[in-house]
Parts: structure tokens; C-alpha cells; sequence
């Protein structure tokens, strides 16, 4: 349940750019499959003000005030089903007396079916609004929570069920790829990082170019490709 806070109160965040993205990957670590989904058009990706370990990224758009909406996937390991989860959350929340939480229900996301919930609260900045997509795989929660003012919500609801619904797996970075062209030419030039020079820049300048996929996946693309680069130059 601290993974839920967590993410919740990741609503202050600094805008940066895609050169953080850099930053990054040396302090994320690779996983075997994928998980990623598409922000808000021109949401920025953010430097979370208190990270914690189990908030993978997070990213801003611009408010009506200084408040600036916020979306964020956090993950935590569990052994109960998503009902039992999404029950434990509700008594944490409703634990707070100016707090008012409702369960949603069932909501499709590209991964799997998940379950979507609601919040408002005080804030110094006015009434928030939060929700929260979960989605339980092989053990894990994924949580994707939003924090948006209640007088912008009329502008924002929509772009951010859309971007909870994009949340998905994939076993390979090129399967996104909607042109099989560029998605040839993409998977050979991971398959071949490490063994040249020159090819980190032309992964940079691939990944900028698929900026259809969204930022999240492009993050993952040079993270793992900083992988497999360190890896292939260890082994020589």
C-alpha cells in the first residue's frame, strides 16, 4: 500500500526534457518484458521531487494555475488478486475523513482489464482529483495515477483515461512498431548495438524519430539499448 501513496503524493514534480531521458538509464535496470504506456500529447517528462523506488516515471502538462497535472506508473509486489487490492485501498484512503474515494470498476486497458477508482481532496491549490488504474500481472501491480485539479478537469479527463488505457506489455521493443519498414530497420539497428561505433547516436536519432510510440517507450528504447551496448563491449 505504500506504493499507492507514493504515488499519490508525486504530485510536485519539476518539468524536464528529453535529454533526462539520459540520465535516466543509469539508474534504471532492464527487465525481461516490457510495460509502458503513452502520456498526454506534449506532457513533460518530470523529476519526481520525493522518487520512490517503486515509481518507474511520471509526467506534467499544463494547468489553469501553478498546479500542473500529473501522471505517474508506480509498481508493487503482491499476492492477493486485484479485488483484494483494490479493497485494501479503499480502506486506506477512506481512513481519512476528508478524503472521498470511489471504486469505478472494471476498466480495459491494452494489458489486460484493470480496475479504475477516483479521489478528491483538499489541496492548497484547491479540490484535486485523483485517479488511479490498476492492473494486476505475474504478481505485480501496475499503478497508473493522475492528479488534476477539479476546475481542469473538463480539459483533461478524457487525454487521461485514454493514456490509462494505452498501458501494456510488449516481450521486444520493435513490436509497437506500427510500419513493418521502420520496424525492420529499428530491430536491426538494436540487434547491432555494441558492435560498431557510431550506432548510440543512430538509436538517439531512431528513438526521436518514433516519437508516435510516446516518451515512455522511447525511454525504454535507449535505456535497453544502453544495456545491450554495455553488455556487447564487456564481452569483447
Amino acid at each position: 500500500m505504500r506504493q499507492v501513496l507514493a504515488a499519490v503524493e508525486e504530485v510536485g514534480a519539476q518539468p524536464t526534457d528529453f535529454m533526462f531521458l539520459l540520465f535516466l538509464l543509469f539508474f534504471a535496470i532492464a527487465e525481461a518484458q516490457y510495460c509502458y504506456f503513452i502520456p498526454p500529447p506534449n506532457w513533460e517528462i518530470a523529476q519526481l521531487k520525493n522518487p520512490s523506488p517503486h515509481v518507474k516515471i511520471g509526467f506534467i502538462g499544463k494547468g489553469s494555475t501553478t498546479f500542473r497535472p500529473s501522471i505517474n506508473l508506480a509498481t508493487e509486489e503482491i499476492d492477493v488478486s486485484l479485488k483484494e487490492y483494490v479493497k485494501a485501498v479503499k480502506e486506506l484512503q477512506l481512513a481519512d475523513p476528508t478524503t472521498k474515494w470511489r471504486d469505478l470498476g472494471k476498466f480495459p486497458m491494452e494489458g489486460g482489464t484493470g480496475r479504475l477508482t477516483e479521489m478528491s481532496t483538499s489541496s492548497p491549490w484547491g479540490e484535486l482529483q485523483v485517479f488511479q488504474a490498476f492492473l494486476v500481472k505475474e504478481g505485480t501491480v501496475y499503478i497508473l495515477t493522475a492528479a488534476i485539479l477539479k476546475e481542469d478537469l473538463p480539459k483533461f479527463h478524457a487525454p487521461l483515461l485514454s493514456s490509462f488505457r494505452s498501458l501494456t506489455f510488449i516481450d521486444d521493443l520493435w513490436t509497437p512498431i506500427a510500419d513493418s519498414q521502420r520496424r525492420s530497420e529499428f530491430q536491426a539497428l538494436f540487434t547491432s548495438l555494441g558492435t560498431e561505433e557510431g550506432k548510440w547516436e543512430k538509436l538517439q536519432s531512431c528513438v526521436s524519430a518514433l516519437a508516435e510510440l510516446g516518451p515512455y517507450w522511447q525511454f525504454l528504447a535507449l535505456q535497453e539499448g544502453r544495456v545491450r551496448m554495455t553488455s556487447v563491449e564487456k564481452s569483447k
